[in-house]
């Protein structure tokens, strides 16, 4: 069976959710969208809002998938990151969501961009994460 592009991005989206889930990451959003920009995930943890950039490949025809999070994306990623915290932080502090419907306000000391890599392998279905920290500084 054939999967078009965007059933494999949303898959690998999913991935990496749960491999953030499970390094302690609260996530806040998934797919945020504003007009010129998305955010794929946004997460919580230990005073730092990431803002995820996940880009998922079946293979190396078009490059590594983190080439393709160039200035231009970057800047689309920073808009909607910029919106995200005028709808959602006050005062240094944003909205964290714990189990069983806890909500608390937890400062935020500082904010950055990663870039996740999901590898899929289309023959086993296995997958393959390459977490890359501070995209914005490596470009």
């Amino acid at each position: 069976m054939k999967y078009t592009t965007k059933q494999i991005g949303a898959y690998g989206e999913n991935v990496a959710e749960e491999y953030l889930k499970k390094r302690g990451w609260r996530i806040l959003s998934r797919n945020y969208r504003v007009n010129g920009g998305e955010l794929d995930i946004v997460g919580f943890r230990f005073g730092v809002l990431v803002f995820f950039e996940v880009k998922t490949r079946t293979g190396d025809a078009y490059g590594l998938p983190s080439e393709s999070v160039d200035g231009r994306k970057l800047s689309r990623i920073q808009k909607a990151s910029r919106h995200f915290l005028n709808s959602f932080a006050y005062d240094g502090r944003i909205r964290v969501f714990y189990p069983l419907g806890i909500e608390k306000r937890r400062h935020v000391f500082k904010k950055r961009v990663d870039v996740i890599e999901v590898y899929l392998d289309k023959t086993d279905g296995a997958t393959r994460i390459n977490h890359i920290k501070d995209w914005e500084n490596k470009l």
